[in-house]
């Protein structure tokens, strides 16, 4: 199974261009055509958040627009950006939504159990697994136990040394989600975003795999007292190879771009 990761678009409308500097919607549209031109398809598309910058619903209409002209199965989660009723409103196929109104999914569908994790806190920066969404996250576990898995979600359940970025981090619901996926025993890979840049870790016994931003990245500073910055390397994804019973395999692709 070949599953396409892409997180980070912070698609604005209308060319507006993110700081100032940043063409988003452009760069999205570079994505779509990037992953038109792979020889081998992705069997699906996982999209861990931000995909919007202001949340719009023609924002979303453009994601959607470019998602759907590939013709592959998509299935998305929101990031801190992102927020809930015009992202359902527009992308109600890629999306699930549980009774509390989390946008979280279980999807069966695929070699492997794909669970989507909904780690917004709507007008924050930071993530959290509250109480609805562990409860709900340890019944979908239950229904897939005797399959592999792999999640999908936001905010890393990581704490990766970029300081100011960790400071809006997961910050509620870590240790719990950590013990649910120990015990499950069968997570195959967790796959988030958030960070704008590739970075590898390991959460109750599963890897973690940060997706980079498919626009903009943020530059690698383990200093405690300086603020995240922008950098000019490439927009990139990542492409796992998840096979049932085995490691997961995971590449990062950056896509070309001639004008940032």
């Amino acid at each position: 199974m070949l599953i396409a990761h892409i997180s980070d678009s912070h698609v604005l409308a209308a060319g507006r261009k993110l700081a100032g500097r940043f063409d988003t919607g452009a760069a999205f549209d570079r994505l779509i055509a990037a992953l038109a031109r792979q020889p081998i398809q992705p069997d699906l598309i996982l999209f861990s958040g931000d995909l919007g910058e202001d949340a719009t619903s023609e924002e979303y209409a453009h994601i959607g627009a470019g998602l759907r002209s590939l013709g592959i199965p998509v299935r998305a989660v929101p990031g801190n950006h992102d927020a809930r009723a015009p992202m359902l409103a527009a992308l109600p196929d890629m999306l699930g939504e549980t009774n509390s109104g989390h946008l979280c999914l279980c999807d069966t569908e695929f070699d492997l159990a794909v669970i989507g994790l909904d780690t917004l806190v709507e007008g924050a920066p930071h993530g959290e697994l509250c109480a609805d969404r562990l409860s709900w996250l340890e019944a979908a576990l239950t229904r897939v136990a005797d399959r592999d898995v792999v999640i999908f979600m936001h905010h890393p359940p990581l704490t990766t040394g970029l300081h100011d970025m960790d400071s809006m981090g997961l910050l509620t619901g870590r240790d719990a989600f950590s013990r649910l996926v120990a015990r499950h025993g069968r997570v195959r890979g967790i796959l988030c975003g958030h960070m704008h840049r590739a970075i590898q870790g390991e959460c109750g016994g599963a890897p973690v795999r940060v997706a980079p931003s498919v626009s903009h990245q943020i530059a690698f500073d383990l200093r405690t007292d300086v603020p995240y910055a922008f950098t000019d390397e490439p927009p990139q994804y990542m492409m796992h190879i998840a096979r049932p019973s085995d490691a997961l395999i995971s590449h990062i692709v950056s896509i070309e771009t001639t004008d940032r």
